[in-house]
């Protein structure tokens, strides 16, 4: 009696867990068996669990041995029950399905990159995988460059997003063409990114340059100023022609020599002297900090003509000068080369002079006293009339009367006496 009772509970026990068993439930259970068309699975309910070779979800030519052991786990959904032969029918490729569309409906909202492998063409595109899953790859979809033959692609891996997606409809068409362009487009983007760096690194390398050089320059320009020195002789260059003088650059600073401190003798005009670009001696006249302003001088500053003269004229002397220009009021005479005299109308000669040229002319060769000379204001007066004077009798030898010479009368009685007679 108990040996039935055991026997009527373990029928029930079975039968109960027998009716959990339903259609489409996924269950996870270890392989008993591994035959050359099937796995058997241990289900714990008294009946065996059967995945025929087509459910098994096996990629390429592999057979069952290569990919399935004896205690491996496998998941699968329940698909037909008998409880005639006391088997139950599942489904690993259902199983993996699900799981794979889980995955590619997840890619697909999220855009997100997928792999799959292609293994048939057709003239419109090509049919690919992604793991139990087939997937469509329209040929404008294939690359980003035109697809003339889509047999080239059989057998690639690809990555793909999905662009189309309807389970119920079985479709799935992803793109390939949108990878690649996403990539060429970031490319592009960094290319343009590592350009417009490069050119942005390139102008702050030039600018820091140009500022270098600048700074260089402007301290070039500070240290030759603060070199400059009243009376130094500097070489320069002539940059600039004006009617008041010239430019002359000294090395990166410009000074202005003025048109009468071109020569110790007068000049009329610049051009006379100089020419744009010519290379010159200058000497440094003035060096004014506040306004950066510097004057030189063509002349040899340490020659003045003036002061060597005054070491040899003196006032009263006879000197020879050569008119160079003629006014109503007289004449100008250079006595040497930078000093010139004037020579009043009033003193060419004793009698009335209506006209200057009546006495002298430009180039005249010209015999002169010196009645006035102040070489410091570069100054002096002379005298025709007084040169040519002739030279009073000078009579005070015999002013100085001794004693013994007597009376002025027998001083001179012999002078008297030739008069007399």
């Amino acid at each position: 009696m108990t040996n039935e009772l055991s026997m009527k509970d373990l029928l029930e026990q079975q039968e109960q867990a027998f009716s959990e068993v339903k259609i489409g439930k996924t269950i996870t259970a270890k392989i008993t068996k591994v035959n050359h068309d099937e796995v058997v699975l241990d289900l714990e309910y008294g009946f065996d669990g059967i995945i025929p070779v087509e459910e098994l979800n096996i990629e390429g030519n592999k057979s069952i041995e290569d990919v399935y052991k004896v205690g491996d786990e496998i998941t699968a959904i329940i698909q037909r029950v008998s409880e005639k032969d006391g088997t139950i029918k599942l489904s690993k490729l259902q199983a993996d399905r699900k799981n794979d569309l889980a995955e590619i409906t997840k890619a697909y909202d999220e855009h997100r990159i997928i792999t799959v492998s292609v293994g048939k063409s057709i003239e419109r595109g090509v049919f690919a995988k992604y793991k139990s899953i087939e997937v469509f790859i329209p040929i404008s979809q294939i690359d980003t460059k035109f697809v003339k033959d889509t047999k080239e692609y059989v057998g690639a891996n690809l990555e793909v997003y999905v662009i189309e997606l309807d389970p119920k409809r079985n479709r799935f068409v992803v793109s390939h063409r949108e990878v690649l362009q996403e990539r060429i487009n970031i490319e592009r983007e960094e290319r343009r990114a590592r350009i417009k760096a490069e050119k942005e690194a390139e102008r702050a390398r030039i600018k820091a340059e140009k500022e270098a050089e600048r700074a260089r320059i402007k301290q070039e320009k500070e240290d030759l100023f603060n070199s400059l020195e009243v009376g130094q002789k500097r070489h320069g260059k002539v940059t600039k022609i004006m009617s008041y003088g010239a430019f002359v650059d000294l090395g990166g600073l410009e000074g202005l020599v003025h048109l009468n401190n071109l020569s110790w003798k007068r000049v009329e005009s610049v051009e006379e002297m100089l020419h744009e670009g010519q290379e010159v001696d200058v000497y440094v006249l003035d060096v004014d900090a506040e306004t950066r302003r510097i004057a030189l001088a063509l002349k040899d500053i340490n020659n003045d003509p003036w002061q060597l003269i005054a070491e040899e004229v003196y006032v009263d002397d006879i000197i020879t000068g050569k008119v160079v220009r003629i006014i109503d009021r007289g004449a100008f005479l250079e006595i040497r080369e930078g000093v010139e005299a004037f020579l009043p109308i009033s003193e060419l000669s004793d009698d009335r002079i209506l006209k200057v040229t009546n006495v002298v002319n430009v180039d005249d060769e010209v015999k002169v006293k010196v009645l006035n000379f102040n070489p410091e204001n570069r100054r002096m007066l002379v005298s025709k009339k007084e040169a040519e004077r002739e030279p009073e009798e000078d009579y005070s030898e015999y002013l100085e009367i001794e004693e013994s010479l007597g009376t002025l009368g027998d001083l001179f009685k012999d002078k008297f006496k030739n008069i007399q007679k």
